[in-house]
């Protein structure tokens, strides 16, 4: 066997207990860097966005300027068109559910886009902008607008949520809880049976497998009669936080989305975590 000063050539050099943790430090922290990484551009979690009514410029200036619940047609197009943009999909809640349910799984870049209380916007304005940009989305509308002759002019009807267009879906906001009275939200007033036939009244004209709750508020009574009668999910308003997979299905968090949201706002919506 040949020597060099001493030591053996093919002898193995052994790592001493410093270098081992020294070398374990370092394994540890790439890996959880690849997936702080990783979870970075594909957490778990998706932005549902919630819009209410949009109107064209002119009218938007010269008749809802202060409006924060009435977007402008120019600002509205900008936030789709940028979503496009980015490369986000537009999921349906039927998609949502099933991301939620484990049954499959989300893309990178995907949003959910939800419109409150049914305004004649949704088919006249809202949905050719979706459809221009390949876009879907769902509206929540109050049931007792539908058939109302006062409310024509500003609200959808029932003929109009039966047109057969994938564009645009239509779900509840329930048939008619949606004010308030002394200050208080109408669900947290009325007794347990109207709270049910408020939704048996709604199941007849409207898709109530998805809720959006009046004004994003809810209590345990009303989730739990919502649950009882089959419905998939309700929607909350203003948690303003993402929707995560182990959520409440009766308790989904929603980002508003409003006039004063500036297009910076909703990109810092989409890229928080």
């Amino acid at each position: 066997m040949n020597t060099i000063t001493g030591f053996t050539q093919n002898r193995k050099h052994t790592p001493s207990k410093e270098q081992l943790l020294i070398i374990m430090v370092i394994v540890v922290y790439l890996f959880g860097t690849l997936i702080h990484s990783s979870g970075s551009e594909n957490s778990d979690k998706i932005a549902v966005l919630g819009f209410h009514n949009v109107v064209s410029d002119q009218v938007k200036q010269e008749q809802y300027a202060y409006n924060m619940w009435v977007d402008s047609e120019s600002s509205f197009r900008e936030k789709i068109a940028y979503l496009h943009e980015q490369g986000y999909e537009a999921w349906t809640l039927k998609q949502l559910y099933e991301w939620k349910c484990g049954n499959i799984e989300k893309p990178k870049k995907v949003v959910v886009l939800t419109f409150d209380d049914g305004y004649k916007a949704s088919e006249t304005m809202i949905l050719p902008i979706l459809k221009e940009y390949g876009y879907r989305g769902a509206t929540f509308v109050i049931g007792s607008n539908l058939t109302n002759p006062k409310k024509a002019d500003s609200f959808l009807s029932l003929n109009d949520i039966r047109k057969k267009d994938s564009t645009m879906e239509y779900y509840s906001h329930t048939y008619k809880l949606h004010y308030r009275k002394n200050h208080k939200f109408a669900v947290d007033i009325v007794s347990e049976e109207q709270l049910q036939e408020d939704l048996i009244r709604q199941q007849r004209i409207v898709d109530c497998s998805y809720v959006a709750y009046p004004y994003g508020h809810y209590n345990e009574k009303m989730a739990a009669i919502l649950k009882e009668h089959g419905v998939k999910m309700a929607f909350g308003y203003h948690e303003n936080r993402k929707a995560e997979r182990f959520d409440d299905f009766y308790r989904i968090p929603r980002f508003s989305i409003n006039a004063y949201t500036s297009l910076d706002t909703m990109k810092a919506m989409l890229e928080s975590d």
